[in-house]
């Protein structure tokens, strides 16, 4: 097991290295529109230092919760701390790419063409990042048909299932972001998408916690912190098309609900 956790720690290492790497490329090729955009705007460069604090505030909340899974005596990636990590930590590389993606929208020196191209790697991002949560999620569906049907599906059967149902998942939304004709349609399409499915998270979330299913985590407050994210999402929306400034009160309240979030993933319900 200690060879196992050697093993992790260093491919965890070189995808460090090389997330560093990409990311350092990208924002040099393009720098001199990243500042010109970071001045066009009188205070834009303090949601600059807000969405570079919320990404160091994930990263933190990611090594937490794979420390705490390193801890654990047997390992695996299908564990909920593994998972919590790992989306904490996909979405502190999203925000890294977000920072670039929006500072290069406003600079408005790029063809219609590549922004859409951002776009569609921006959605790509997102639908990476929900993998982890949904893999968990989707243990609702097993409770609920072992509740309700006279014969139990095993943990195999299920496992099966489950994997289907994400590979769907992954199939129909990376067809939509791919086959997207233009901007609008997919700025218009994709958040709906991506809505149907935080809902669904919530609520199986939600469901587990009041079937008592859910140990390693609270099912209920990570239910909520869910229905928060989309509430600060639509939040975000209506604040930007007021005033892109407004984008800083946006970061705010999304660094809130990651916090609330996360105490959901590291605290217990009271049945466990």
């Amino acid at each position: 097991m200690e060879s196992k956790k050697k093993k992790f720690l260093y491919s965890t290492l070189t995808i460090i290295i090389v997330l560093t790497i990409f990311f350092s490329v990208l924002y040099s090729l393009f720098w001199s529109e990243l500042i010109d955009a970071i001045f066009s705007s009188e205070g834009l460069w303090i949601g600059v230092v807000v969405i570079i604090c919320r990404t160091l505030i994930l990263g933190i909340m990611s090594f937490f919760l794979y420390r705490k899974w390193l801890r654990q005596e047997a390992i695996y990636i299908s564990d909920a701390y593994f998972l919590f990590g790992s989306f904490f930590g996909i979405l502190a590389c999203a925000k890294v790419y977000d920072l670039f993606y929006n500072l290069i929208v406003i600079s408005d020196a790029f063809s219609t063409d590549f922004t859409l191209l951002l776009v569609k790697i921006r959605f790509f991002i997102i639908i990476v990042n929900l993998i982890p949560i949904l893999y968990i999620g989707l243990d609702a569906i097993l409770v609920y048909i072992n509740m309700n049907k006279n014969k139990e599906m095993n943990k195999k059967q299920f496992n099966k299932l489950r994997l289907r149902i994400m590979f769907g998942f992954a199939l129909v939304t990376a067809l939509v972001i791919i086959l997207a004709p233009t901007l609008n349609f997919l700025n218009l399409v994709f958040p709906f998408i991506t809505l149907l499915i935080y809902i669904a998270i919530a609520f199986m979330f939600l469901f587990m916690y009041k079937n008592k299913r859910l140990t390693q985590a609270n099912g209920l407050i990570i239910g909520i912190a869910f229905i928060c994210f989309i509430a600060s999402n639509l939040l975000r929306t209506i604040l930007i098309n007021i005033n892109l400034s407004y984008n800083i009160f946006a970061e705010f309240i999304d660094i809130g609900v990651n916090l609330f979030m996360f105490m959901g993933f590291i605290s217990k319900p009271k049945y466990a």
